[in-house]
């Protein structure tokens, strides 16, 4: 080895093992987190894999230094990460809101034909045509430099409103895999609507499956939460019962009913006030993380929860509704961010139009 290459090496590691320590604190931090129901967790995961991937460079730069073919493949690897950073932005920009109009669709010709299932397409297509508007700004002349500069909340914002949702993201991923190993005396099972005001649906049949498998030990006691609707023959909380003895083999005797709830937020206070003890919640595998921060946010012992499979066309959808949802309970801190950021971008077009006029003079 050549001792310019030495010396490089010699950098390469001392800047690995350094990266690789941040990676390690962030690691730490995430094992350490006391309560997992919180956003959180996808900022620290996010900033792990973030220095995880530098760290791994890292080493693989160190062993191409040595390797005697290190310009193939370090040129092999750069062409590698080129190509992944040139996809993202046309995953993001492209064919994830292509996917999520078809796949609304989809649910909405296959489930419920409303109006709300239809505002997600909906809003993909308005900010297509911000997109557009956007894109037209930049070919305006000189003289309407201030609406250009306004121009840049738009890309601000959408990055600001991706970084939210990659937050939501990682920590709905990373929540769902710790979970998993969790264990309490009692598993309960939100409700959701009946078919034929009697009967579960293939939706909620997913979350009780998913309660059953679950369990383990031959204590576990399955709750059923869950009232009856105007529409409703028997509560929620009965037909689940029924469908866990009857079609999954459940033991009758293991069983308890809430059956006054109507909402997730009374599905989960009222079964804390009946157990008062610790438990696990199951519902679909798109609603659990929202339900697990609603836990946190009223003080309940639900501390895990597990969802039930829910199919693509439906889970893609409904997730970003989730995203949404819990956007709406922040939206205090959310609507000061913004202000801030267009109120900075006003205040820096203003200075620049009057900058204009100064020099005219």
């Amino acid at each position: 080895m050549l001792m310019e290459d030495f010396g490089l090496f010699i950098i390469g590691v001392i800047l690995t093992l350094f990266f690789g320590s941040i990676t390690f604190v962030f690691w730490w931090k995430i094992k350490r987190l006391k309560d997992l129901r919180t956003l959180r967790l996808g900022r620290l995961s996010f900033f792990y894999i973030i220095f995880l991937w530098i760290t791994l460079n890292g080493v693989l730069g160190s062993f191409i230094v040595f390797s005697e073919q290190r310009n193939s493949i370090g040129l092999v690897l750069l062409s590698i990460e080129a190509v992944l950073f040139a996809i993202t932005p046309l995953v993001l920009g492209f064919v994830i809101p292509i996917a999520i109009v078809v796949l609304t669709i989809k649910m909405w010709r296959r489930e419920s034909k409303s109006v709300s299932n239809l505002l997600l397409p909906i809003v993909v297509l308005f900010f297509i045509g911000i997109d557009f508007l956007y894109l037209s700004v930049g070919k305006l002349p000189e003289s309407w430099l201030w609406l250009h500069i306004l121009s840049f909340v738009y890309p601000i914002l959408s990055i600001y409103l991706a970084w939210q949702f990659g937050i939501f993201f990682l920590s709905s991923w990373v929540y769902g895999r710790r979970v998993r190993k969790m264990t309490a005396p009692y598993y309960v099972v939100l409700g959701a609507g009946l078919i034929q005001g009697e009967h579960v649906g293939k939706l909620l049949g997913n979350r009780i499956r998913a309660a059953v498998d679950a369990v383990r030990d031959e204590q576990t006691i399955l709750v059923f939460s869950g009232g009856q609707g105007p529409d409703e023959k028997i509560s929620e909380a009965q037909a689940m019962q029924k469908y866990a003895v009857e079609t999954l083999g459940f033991p009758f005797e293991r069983t308890l009913l809430e059956n006054q709830s109507r909402t997730t937020y009374e599905n989960l206070v009222f079964s804390d006030k009946l157990l008062k003890d610790k438990f696990l919640f199951f519902t679909s595998d798109y609603h659990v993380f929202r339900a697990a921060l609603f836990a946190a946010q009223i003080g309940l012992e639900a501390q895990g929860g597990r969802g039930g499979k829910t199919a693509m066309y439906y889970r893609v959808p409904a997730f970003i509704r989730e995203f949404i949802a819990v956007l709406n309970s922040e939206k205090k801190k959310h609507m000061i961010w913004v202000a801030v950021i267009v109120g900075s971008f006003i205040i820096f077009a203003i200075v620049v139009v009057l900058m204009q006029h100064y020099n005219r003079n």
